[in-house]
């Protein structure tokens, strides 16, 4: 059941359904946001590219830790990256930009990132082979490619620390990570599903690390 509603997920989030996240669960995951940009800044340089990053908020955090790296935050959806724009203006940031692109078809040359990150996307992702590729092309060798996805694994603790008030809006934890299912995978899917995937792109293998209430995939291109 839940592997079919993820599949049944559209890769380009509507108006409204833009509008609804960013009223809601970017607010509600804004811990989790943050961790994600201290990760980031503690090891991250120069050009980083967000693949799906919604309302912006994961790159502005980033933007406001490294003020000398360069963000770029892409989203296929219109809407999302024109409330990513307004949420700029809100930060005041000049090392961040963002732009509407698919990223199965990256406009960018080979070997131009020092990191690319992803959020809460790949489980959006029909064609994740083709795009994981994409991003091997675009990262320089010798970087890392981090993408997070939801865990529903996640402890009680994991939800009370990462989350805004979830558990008084779900109040029953398990519902929460139903949610973090349908909108991640399983700790047996990352163990096998998202390994396979990987091994057939030209990354070959990863390594999957909880963050939070997420799953972190890195993946190194060889130097």
């Amino acid at each position: 059941m839940i592997s079919i509603l993820r599949k049944i997920q559209p890769e380009k989030m509507s108006f409204f359904e833009a509008i609804s996240y960013a009223a809601g669960p970017a607010k509600i995951f804004m811990p989790q946001y943050r961790l994600m940009a201290q990760d980031v800044s503690a090891t991250a340089k120069g050009a980083i590219l967000d693949i799906g990053t919604g309302p912006g908020i994961l790159s502005l955090e980033i933007g406001k830790l490294i003020a000398s790296a360069r963000i770029t935050g892409i989203d296929v959806s219109e809407k999302m990256i024109e409330i990513a724009q307004r949420n700029k203006k809100k930060y005041e940031l000049t090392n961040v930009d963002f732009k509407v692109m698919d990223a199965n078809a990256l406009s960018f040359d080979d070997n131009v990132f020092d990191m690319i990150i992803s959020t809460d996307s790949l489980h959006h992702w029909k064609r994740p082979v083709r795009i994981i590729d994409e991003i091997y092309r675009c990262l320089k060798p010798g970087c890392e490619a981090w993408i997070y996805d939801g865990f529903s694994g996640a402890s009680n603790e994991d939800i009370n620390t990462y989350t805004v008030g979830i558990a008084r809006v779900f109040p029953l934890y398990s519902v929460v990570r139903l949610i973090l299912g349908i909108h991640g995978f399983s700790q047996k899917e990352y163990d096998t599903l998202l390994k396979n995937t990987i091994a057939e792109t030209q990354f070959r293998q990863c390594v999957c690390e909880q963050r939070g209430v997420m799953m972190r995939v890195r993946l190194r291109k060889p130097r």
